[in-house]
């Protein structure tokens, strides 16, 4: 079985050489790369076409500029993935990864076991391997999809288990599934589209694990990293509102709608008396712009969505969502109280 792996490069030219290296000495050889310079500057696309441009192993193409994660990887998905008859999985794999030679060999292994649709590989921080990055998503009640397992200790993560996706830095789907239900939504740019992908998914009963044994070391958002600043973090606040509500049926919405109104209340109420400006300006803004400039490009989304797919039922739904109130008790503590950096905060 012949697995395409897509990897996007852009002004990451020794991070990609890294990874490719670690590919190549897979003990499961049956793969094809798609590899993609995004538009780089510099000398990355000259060293790519001496190192792989007659590599009968990768399919090597070249954009003159940056099309985003997102579109990047729809770029490849459409043109050369879902065409193909013969591929009946896909990987996206992060340029700022290596895999150890027995990566591809579980992942291929885990889908035949757990005849799953999405696996979520162990991404583990490369400078720390005692720590992991991520082991997939889970989803609250009140619209985030959060990452799961992030600097925890590798050894709390051993088991398999289902999930509400993957991280697209080092994930595998179903090519049957991606033609039923699309591949990622436009909207996005670099970031969350994965979480959106996810969610889809498993709103209309798509199964999605973590499977431990494929382990991938991470050097933790090298490409976001060059673009984090206050227009980023505003898009991502965005995209969860965009998503929950192009995504979550009528029922769900609605039994949902006291937890989601009193967090993002609770919200702003924090950060005025913390005196967190920066946060209370990206969720105003953002709040704002998904009521007012992005309502029209939410509904045409839902109608589009529901018209052509039909959701699990709203109990099954419901049991797949964490309910927010431990879960933000504990962010409260940590990032508030504690004043201990967020994520975004860390770069």
């Amino acid at each position: 079985m012949k697995i395409p792996i897509i990897i996007l490069n852009w002004n990451g030219i020794e991070d990609t050489l890294e990874c490719m290296k670690s590919l190549f000495a897979q003990t499961y050889t049956d793969f094809k790369v798609y590899l993609l310079d995004n538009g780089s500057e510099g000398n990355d696309v000259e060293i790519l076409k001496e190192k792989y441009g007659q590599d009968k192993r990768i399919e090597l193409i070249l954009e003159s500029k940056n099309h985003g994660f997102t579109l990047g990887n729809n770029l490849i998905l459409e043109k050369y993935i879902l065409p193909n008859p013969d591929y009946h999985y896909v990987i996206l794999l992060n340029n700022d990864t290596t895999v150890p030679p027995d990566w591809l060999a579980e992942l291929t292994n885990s889908v035949q076991t757990h005849q799953a649709d999405m696996i979520a590989c162990k991404m583990v921080n490369y400078y720390n391997r005692q720590r992991m990055d991520n082991a997939g998503h889970k989803m609250l009640n009140t619209a985030e999809v959060i990452p799961l397992g992030y600097a925890d200790s590798v050894d709390e993560w051993d088991t398999p288990h289902e999930n509400m996706g993957a991280c697209a830095g080092a994930a595998l789907y179903a090519v049957p599934m991606l033609r039923e239900i699309g591949i990622f939504d436009d909207y996005f740019n670099t970031g969350y589209e994965d979480a959106e992908l996810g969610m889809r998914a498993n709103i209309l009963g798509y199964k999605s694990i973590y499977e431990p044994s494929a382990i991938v070391y991470h050097k933790e958002s090298q490409s976001v990293s060059k673009i984090m600043n206050y227009e980023y973090l505003l898009k991502i606040q965005l995209n969860i509102f965009y998503s929950y509500f192009k995504l979550m049926p009528t029922a769900s919405l609605l039994l949902n709608l006291p937890s989601l109104l009193f967090k993002y209340l609770m919200i702003l109420i924090i950060d005025v008396i913390f005196i967190r400006p920066k946060f209370l300006k990206i969720m105003l803004h953002a709040m704002y712009r998904t009521l007012f400039t992005e309502r029209k490009k939410i509904l045409t989304a839902r109608r589009q969505f529901f018209s052509n797919h039909q959701p699990i039922s709203t109990f099954k739904l419901q049991k797949k969502m964490e309910f927010f109130l431990w879960f933000d008790i504990k962010r409260f503590v940590k990032y508030v109280i504690l004043r201990r950096k967020t994520e975004f905060e860390r770069y």
